[in-house]
């Protein structure tokens, strides 16, 4: 079953908004079998609109739309869907109930235009999709070669619960599908390139049993999407086990996940499987490696906490780094970031400590002294923890070639999977 995705915002054509909603419909479309073949991106132009569902009905018998059914006057997909099917409006009494108990639970007062939202399309080839959530009602449209447009809110949780419990049901039963199992398997530390050429002949034959792949590289890491279309769910789910496995026999530990979990997901389940504490002691990544941690839910039973020390000063009173070590070598170094670990766990005391240090930009960072500058992109990651210590310097690509944050992302990264190696040799 092919389907096609159009769009609406102004704010996505100017690049205010990202359009996060389409990613996420197209991967909810893989999951329930269907195939998204084109994503259409527009403006709150109703001309507009009825141009592209010519183009699309003309090839797809399922259309999805977001966006543009809001209480604005900017808002004006429901009038130019009522106008392209021909169809009456009249007040819609549940859906004018649920706005209502909206503004009552907010104690917030209720304007004509959201009244106006209750206003909806009637008739036998037209069905009207709840929407707790929010204001603005989910609508679908049938045309009389039996096509079905379906309008959701722009809103992302308002569309993603109208898409799983209104939309997709209502698709399966007209529809039947065949099952589209995936598989997504995250690797670290080695490119796209280097594992399609370590993999050969085995990623050829893929194919031959029935099996895509893809390849999602991402700042140091890369995704590897396996896909199989199955008549039995149980047989293309065996499948994908069974690829998946071969597949990290082939890669080795730079695999680190077969179920698209992230790094700091994988380490926590390390930590928890150890019954150990996790703290970190952060300069360069400013955070953002703390922030990445306690993202998983349930972090509080492995993470202890964190020092941010950007400041030589600060190195030295919350993570006992010697004043003389960071003249001497500098405090993008290895030295010191064992330093920053070391002295990390005895402060927190925490079971292991991660310390990041290095040369985010745009400037370089101070190097030893009488010694020349760090490079842009220059990082120190040093673990400490039961029996170890270990630090490794690196310089991420060439400084045009990455931003600040990008830098700052992918060494979260590293971190992480530093951390996970350690630990697993132990």
């Amino acid at each position: 079953m092919q389907l096609e995705i159009i769009s609406i915002g102004d704010e996505l054509l100017i690049g205010q908004t990202t359009n996060t909603n389409a990613a996420w419909m197209g991967e909810q479309a893989l999951r329930s079998g269907l195939q998204c073949s084109r994503v259409h991106t527009i403006g709150d132009d109703p001309a507009v609109l009825r141009a592209v569902l010519d183009e699309v009905l003309g090839r797809v018998d399922l259309v999805w739309i977001t966006g543009g059914l809001g209480p604005t006057q900017d808002d004006r997909t429901k009038d130019a869907l009522v106008g392209y099917f021909g169809c009456a409006v009249a007040l819609h009494a549940p859906t004018l109930a649920g706005i209502e108990a909206y503004f009552a639970h907010r104690k917030l007062p209720m304007l004509e235009v959201n009244r106006q939202q209750a206003l909806l399309p009637t008739g036998p080839r037209t069905a009207i999709l709840s929407n707790p959530r929010g204001t603005a009602a989910g609508m679908w449209f049938e045309t009389d070669r039996g096509q079905v447009v379906v309008a959701m809110p722009g809103v992302p949780s308002e569309m993603q619960g109208l898409l799983l419990e209104e939309v997709l049901p209502r698709v399966r039963t007209r529809w039947p599908m065949p099952h589209r199992p995936q598989r997504t398997v995250r690797v670290h530390g080695v490119g796209e390139a280097y594992i399609s050429n370590r993999l050969g002949e085995w990623e050829t034959a893929l194919a031959a049993r029935g099996v895509a792949i893809a390849f999602l590289p991402h700042l140091g890491s890369v995704r590897v999407r396996f896909s199989t279309v199955a008549a039995d769910a149980t047989v293309g789910e065996a499948l994908l086990d069974q690829v998946c496995s071969e597949f990290v026999g082939q890669i080795g530990p730079a695999a680190y996940s077969t179920s698209d979990e992230p790094l700091a997901q994988v380490v926590g389940a390390q930590l928890l499987a150890r019954s150990e504490r996790l703290a970190v002691v952060e300069s360069c990544t400013g955070g953002a490696l703390a922030a990445a941690l306690t993202a998983v839910p349930g972090a509080s039973r492995y993470f202890l906490g964190g020092v941010v020390a950007y400041d030589a000063g600060i190195k030295s009173l919350l993570a006992d780094v010697d004043p003389g070590l960071l003249e001497a070598h500098g405090a993008v170094s290895e030295p010191v970031a064992l330093a920053m670990a070391q002295g990390g766990r005895r402060r927190l005391g925490a079971d292991w400590v991660v310390a990041t240090t290095g040369a985010a930009g745009p400037d370089a960072a101070p190097g030893p002294q009488g010694g020349p500058p760090v490079p842009v992109g220059t990082v120190v990651i040093a673990v400490a923890g039961p029996g170890t210590h270990a630090a490794r310097a690196f310089t991420l690509g060439a400084p045009a070639r990455h931003t600040r944050a990008q830098r700052i992302e992918r060494w979260v990264g590293d971190a992480l999977d530093r951390l996970r190696q350690e630990i697993s040799a132990r």
